[in-house]
């Protein structure tokens, strides 16, 4: 699996943002198309009713689009950079896994992590040898200090810590647990790869998987799906935004899907309606790096990682938010 970096980060964050809004109409073309109209009725008595109408569908027109434009949100690997981190001697770039930038979910995991960071700096927020687990365990705040700054920053981003979580270990063994069958691509063959992974009781699922693609291509993944309105702990992705070739990819239940390869692994992301779901594929187009921690996943190209995409129930995925 990706190293988790969270208790070795530094406070230097990207604040760059893209929006990819896509064949929307401007309201100077609406105008043009407009006026090109009025001059086609001479008739002085008839224009005025002519000239009212085509003004009142060229306001609701530029009032639709405009709901759409706002509506369709197309997002890329720069809505989801995470902080610069030291590792060793040497500064690597981060993905965030929680959600989009500017979402409470994103914001909350970078203050929160900045501030872990600022505690280990100091020695402080030690887990004792006595240690009895509790909720905020799984968020690393031991000392009460620390379990005050993260109800905090909860409320301050309206959010829920997770309350109870059962262990999955195995695909079979997720959908016993769910009740619903067909959420991820079929089993493929796992290797070494550990498979297996942890249910909330807010429907946030982490979940390590192993899918075998209609071409008998073996990939290796790593699944989070966020329920929204939740708070979950996963650290950051070592991965640099500018090493991927991306692009989205529509399906026909209309959800927007980003996919992004590189050399030695890939990502899907979907923003639905209750939660986020972020997807990291031990699989590039090479795979020729054993640092990258592949487990021996075979390459895939840009076909591969759409008939990925497809294996997943991305309307069944949304029913998990509770």
């Amino acid at each position: 699996m990706e190293t988790k970096i969270s208790d070795m980060m530094d406070s230097i964050q990207d604040d760059t943002v893209q929006f990819q809004i896509k064949n929307i109409a401007s309201s100077e073309i609406i105008k043009e198309a407009t006026m090109k109209k009025l001059q086609v009725n001479t008739n002085p008595h008839k224009r005025t009713r002519k000239v009212s109408t085509i003004l009142i569908a060229a306001t609701l027109a530029t009032i639709l689009l405009t709901g759409t434009a706002f509506a369709i949100h197309y997002f890329n690997l720069k809505d989801l950079k995470g902080p610069t981190v030291q590792i060793g001697s040497e500064q690597a770039k981060t993905l965030s896994l929680n959600g989009l930038k500017g979402s409470p979910e994103y914001e909350a995991a970078q203050e929160w992590e900045n501030q872990v960071d600022a505690w280990h700096a100091e020695g402080k927020n030690r887990a004792a040898s006595d240690l009895v687990p509790d909720a905020y365990s799984q968020y690393n705040a031991f000392s009460q200090e620390a379990k005050d700054t993260l109800d905090d920053i909860l409320n301050k981003y309206n959010l829920k810590m997770h309350k109870t979580s059962s262990d999955v270990r195995s695909l079979d063994e997720l959908y016993s647990a769910l009740g619903i069958s067909g959420l991820m691509p079929a089993a493929g063959d796992n290797g070494d790869y550990p498979v297996g992974g942890t249910l909330y009781d807010d429907g946030t699922l982490t979940f390590n998987g192993a899918a075998a693609l209609p071409d008998g291509t073996d990939v290796r993944y790593q699944f989070d799906c966020f329920t929204k309105g939740t708070f979950t702990r996963v650290g950051y992705l070592l991965a640099d935004a500018d090493d991927f070739e991306e692009w989205t990819y529509p399906k026909s239940t209309g959800y927007n899907i980003l996919l992004a390869i590189s050399a030695n692994k890939s990502i899907m992301a979907v923003n639905l309606d209750n939660s986020f779901v972020f997807v990291n594929i031990l699989s590039g187009t090479e795979n020729n790096d054993s640092s990258k921690t592949s487990y021996g996943a075979q390459p895939i190209d840009k076909g591969d990682l759409e008939a990925f995409a497809d294996g997943f129930d991305f309307a069944k995925l949304s029913t998990l938010a509770k």
